[in-house]
């Protein structure tokens, strides 16, 4: 017997050894924002005007249509919901309204009416904002443990491999997606969406539009799973799809850059960071005169939009984003 060959236990425990280091976290206490860093700020996204070029979307649900019966529930399916409307949060493309937590916007409002709150402070009700498209998914397919490795060879090394193939687990995650016009009930656009993830590559999950880590309530259990690498995969392909179909200027009635109904209000605050940025708009008087009307020209020609001497929604949104104010 050559004396070089490696015993058998010895063998087995190089085999574990290299495949924790593929499949397995590090141990210790590590946290970290996964997504959104990038996102607009607050004052930006309530600034976004319906007349703007980005399409009001929203998440309606996800229904479980597979054949393997267990697995799912509502808090799973809301959860799903969850990634998907973050994902779209952080693509940038859209004006996202939440419907999974609605809920509690009609609770705040409910309270808001009751008389036991401030109505300076209060929600105002009639101010929720209507879904153009509609996003509409089903779980086709679902298998937490499908498959495994295999092991080439025989005796006693096989046996070993053999042993390490019952830790290997695959997870394959398919939906079907929907893009539905509200107004109308029309599909705009469908597709198939399937992913697939092994234990082994576990670490090297994609982070994709919405992190590194699981969002939604009823996966914390899928954390540093295959089902949650085959779920990331599917809501991350899922979103590029949406991207592919949605065109970044999203057609409205009325252009954003013909609307001139701006209030005496706003008309005041355009002429503070007018002046502000040097384009003397003159007195806040709230009116548009000579003056203010030369100065949204020269600012208009220098951002880039039509320039007409009019607070239309489109300066006006610009203008709102601009650090310098009176």
């Amino acid at each position: 017997m050559n004396s070089k060959l490696l015993h058998p236990a010895k063998l087995f425990s190089i085999i574990i050894a290299c495949i924790s280091v593929v499949a397995c976290q590090t141990t210790g206490t590590k946290t970290n924002v996964t997504s959104g860093s990038g996102a607009p700020d607050i004052n930006q996204v309530k600034a976004q005007s319906y007349n703007g070029p980005q399409a009001r979307i929203a998440v309606s649900s996800f229904k479980d249509k597979s054949n393997n019966r267990g697995w799912y529930n509502k808090e799973i399916g809301d959860g799903m919901a969850d990634q998907l409307t973050t994902a779209l949060v952080n693509s940038g493309r859209f004006i996202v309204l939440e419907r999974q937590a609605l809920s509690h916007v009609l609770g705040e409002q409910d309270l808001a009416t009751s008389g036991r709150i401030s109505q300076q402070t209060a929600a105002p009700i009639g101010k929720i904002e209507g879904a153009e498209i509609l996003v509409v998914a089903a779980v086709t397919e679902f298998d937490a443990n499908s498959g495994g490795t295999s092991a080439s060879g025989g005796g006693w090394v096989s046996g070993l491999l053999g042993a390490v193939k019952g830790g290997m687990k695959n997870s394959h995650i398919a939906i079907d997606l929907r893009l539905i016009d509200a107004k109308t009930s029309r599909i705009l656009a469908a597709t198939s969406v399937e992913g697939e993830s092994t234990d082994s590559n576990i670490g090297g999950a994609v982070l994709g539009w919405f992190g590194g880590g699981v969002a939604g309530v009823g996966l914390n259990s899928w954390k540093n799973t295959p089902k949650e690498k085959a779920l990331r995969s599917v809501i991350n392909n899922a979103v590029e799809y949406i991207l592919t179909k949605v065109p970044p200027t999203y057609y409205r009635h009325g252009n954003v850059t013909t609307q001139t109904n701006s209030s005496k209000t706003d008309v005041k605050m355009a002429q503070g960071v007018l002046n502000c940025l040097g384009f003397k708009a003159g007195t806040r008087d709230g009116l548009i005169g000579k003056g203010t009307a030369s100065a949204l020209k020269a600012y208009q020609k220098l951002k880039g939009l039509s320039v007409s001497g009019k607070l239309n929604m489109a300066t006006l949104n610009s203008l709102k984003q601009e650090t310098c104010s009176a």
